[in-house]
């Protein structure tokens, strides 16, 4: 084999190497964009998961207020009856000691 034979042999393969080469790379930055964007979806659900967490929570705590507001209203009616009701009876109680 003569030398510019040998030339064009090495030439050639070390041309196919420098193209494997770019063809990996691209490979290998396809890949890494695949996973990047990968990795971004899984972000914003979790984000999405941890906001829907936060609501639910909130939902639940602004019940719990609102059921509690509820049963003190309630309690405050009760506590008010009670004492127009003794009120009443302590009027009625006095108007019978005027008229005896």
């Amino acid at each position: 084999m003569d030398f510019s034979t040998q030339m064009s042999n090495n030439i050639a393969h070390l041309a196919e190497r420098v193209w494997v080469d770019a063809a990996n790379r691209e490979e290998a930055m396809r890949q890494e964009a695949q996973m990047a964007r990968h990795e971004s979806v899984a972000r914003e659900q979790c984000h999405r998961q941890q906001a829907n967490e936060r609501d639910k929570l909130q939902r639940e705590d602004t019940l719990e207020w609102e059921r509690m507001m509820k049963q003190e209203a309630m309690e405050l009616r009760q506590e008010a009856a009670l004492r127009e009701e003794k009120i009443r009876a302590d009027v009625l109680a006095r108007e019978e000691l005027n008229l005896a």
